[in-house]
């Protein structure tokens, strides 16, 4: 399940709060006394049965949407009444092996250490996954989970070593490997999370029958407590693992302050974890006062500003539908804030997408350098104005080294090699950033994903019919586009270069500017006649055929219109949603990709 829109008021200090079309990832911000805390209450006692505010659930599986349940597509949470259908579908969330699928966890702002008490473990206990996971599970203090999670691990390791040793006694044939096969160490998952997120480190063993906070050891080898770790360091691993302990899917995760303690790189290291869990099936809503996170996400449409003074209205603005007035003002203000003291490398995204690019080009440099920042800066139609605006802000601001990356579309290569040369501008080796998109493998996981396949009918070699179907259907508007930018980087009238000598009358210079020009008119016509373009059209057409009986058209043909059209006619989904998920599947399963982008930030 998701939420798909809410609506509350009267709920002090929130007078009137209307949010609709909520994606996978949604950012709440506000200032301090807002409501974004208040808000989140709300949620989480309505979903519980507690109805403070209207809110409209989406099904993300079919099971949902079931007469039983949902009984369609949606189903409507009213105010100060409770819907039968939904108490009946929560009660039945109870699912064993530690899986959590089709509720809700939410993560509070209060996440301080505090000392635990261990109980007393016996290695005759039995697994604690093994009993069914209420479905109220996530809805407690997240502090209360987290004292649970620690004597719940040391349960689990217990119970982990008497399955081994019974695995031993009822099957003496089984080897030592098939054994840990059929019973996976349950530290394991936590050790290689631990690994991922604090690199250099190594979460270490834990003995059941001396129960005792996690220690850990350091790049050195030497093996230290737990709380050694700084602040941030703590939290992202606390959270971490109380949601790894679940197998967390179709759920609504509602997190407040997923920013605190943290470094902006930490913080954008927490919340990619925390989307890979569940394989993008889950919904996060982000309430936050990190600049960071505002711009990481604006470009995605679900970025929204809670106005604590406003009265009457709606008080939630999404950010990307904000006037013209207001728009360059919030745009700037939160794609830049506290963007030069958190970085070294800055990266300026050329295109006239360029703010929907940056959350693609941020996930994948994040994977080469944390120091690395993206931010886009509109077209820049000039490749030479392009080469002038990166070398003049490289050179005034110190300390902080500047990179630019743009589309391949309209460029020569022998346009391209000058314009790299001095290794601080890039260009992509297919067209547009889209045409890595277009893989009909991660395609059908992100359909599958998303829950967009309801009928059954978009299967991987019908993705892939479809891809070739779209991309054949612009061919006329590929040719058109391509002779724009033949006529655009190869005949633009050139003033003549003159030799002004002191002697010259202005008379003299009128005459040669006249003839330089008419000689540069009469090239044109020469060169453009219609017999010539006729025949650069008929060749770029013989081409563009030829390059669709290959795989070589996913790198020249319009990435941007091709990408668009699948996902609004045959996908039938945002696509802003689709390159998300895509993106995260991409990096994590097929990286290969993606490649051409990795090797243009390694070279940063």
């Amino acid at each position: 399940m998701k939420i798909k829109s809410l609506r509350i008021n009267n709920y002090k200090p929130i007078k009137n709060i209307e949010i609709d079309n909520l994606g996978d990832v949604v950012i709440i911000a506000g200032a301090n006394g807002a409501g974004k805390t208040r808000l989140k209450d709300a949620i989480v006692a309505s979903i519980q049965n507690n109805p403070l505010m209207e809110i409209e659930i989406e099904a993300t599986r079919k099971e949902e949407a079931d007469p039983k349940y949902f009984g369609g597509d949606t189903i409507i949470l009213p105010k100060n009444t409770q819907n039968a259908k939904f108490v009946n579908y929560i009660n039945t969330r109870k699912y064993g092996q530690g899986k959590y699928v089709g509720s809700l966890v939410q993560i509070d702002s209060k996440r301080n250490l505090e000392t635990i008490k261990f109980n007393p473990v016996s290695f005759q206990v039995a697994d604690p996954d093994d009993a069914d996971t209420p479905p109220t599970w996530g809805y407690g203090k997240f502090i209360d989970r987290w004292r649970d999670f620690m004597n719940y691990i040391h349960l689990k390791v217990a119970a982990h070593t008497n399955k081994l040793a019974q695995e031993v006694l009822s099957n003496s044939n089984l080897k030592g490997d098939d054994i840990l096969k059929k019973h996976p160490r349950p530290l394991e998952k936590y050790k290689k999370i631990f690994r991922e997120t604090l690199p250099g480190k190594e979460l270490l063993d834990i003995n059941p029958a001396q129960a005792r906070e996690f220690q850990y050891k350091d790049s050195a080898g030497q093996p230290l407590p737990f709380n050694t770790l700084s602040s941030g360091e703590q939290e992202v691993i606390k959270i971490l693992f109380d949601v790894a302990r679940k197998d967390i899917r179709h759920s609504v995760f509602i997190i407040d302050e997923p920013e605190l303690h943290l470094h902006p790189t930490l913080t954008f290291k927490l919340i990619e974890s925390l989307k890979s869990i569940g394989e993008h099936t889950n919904q996060f809503i982000f309430l936050t006062h990190s600049a960071d996170l505002i711009s990481t996400y604006y470009a995605t449409g679900n970025v929204f500003f809670i106005d604590a003074n406003q009265s009457g209205a709606n008080q939630a603005h999404r950010l990307s539908e904000l006037n013209t007035s207001h728009h360059e003002l919030v745009q700037l203000i939160g794609e830049n804030l506290g963007l030069f003291a958190v970085g070294k490398k800055i990266v300026f995204v050329e295109g006239e997408s360029s703010s929907i690019d940056r959350l693609t080009y941020h996930k994948i440099a994040q994977t080469i350098d944390s120091e690395i920042k993206v931010s886009p800066i509109g077209s820049v139609i000039n490749i030479g104005t392009l080469k002038t605006v990166e070398e003049q802000i490289r050179q005034s601001i110190f300390g902080v080294n500047m990179f630019m990356i743009r589309d391949r579309d309209g460029l020569r290569q022998d346009q391209i090699t000058p314009l790299e040369a001095n290794g601080h501008i890039f260009c992509l080796k297919r067209r547009h950033i889209e045409n890595y998109f277009l893989d009909e493998d991660i395609l059908r996981k992100v359909v599958v994903h998303l829950y967009l396949d309801k009928n059954g009918n978009l299967t991987k070699d019908f993705i892939k019919t479809e891809i070739k179907r779209v991309a054949q259907e612009t061919l006329s508007f590929n040719l058109i586009k391509n002779f724009k930018d033949h006529l655009s980087a190869n005949y633009s009238i050139k003033a003549p270069k003159l030799n002004l000598e002191s002697s010259k009358t202005t008379e003299t210079i009128i005459e040669e500017i006249v003839t330089g020009f008419e000689t540069e008119i009469n090239k044109l016509s020469i060169e453009l006649n219609k017999s010539a373009v006729e025949s650069w059209l008929k060749n770029e057409t013989v081409r563009l055929k030829k390059l669709l009986l290959t795989e070589n058209w996913k790198t020249e043909y319009q990435g941007k219109i091709i990408f668009s059209h699948l996902c609004g006619k045959v996908l039938k989904a945002d696509s802003v949603r689709i390159r998300e998920c895509y993106i995260d599947i991409a990096l994590k399963e097929n990286p290969s990709i993606l490649e051409d982008i990795i090797e243009i930030f390694k070279k940063m």
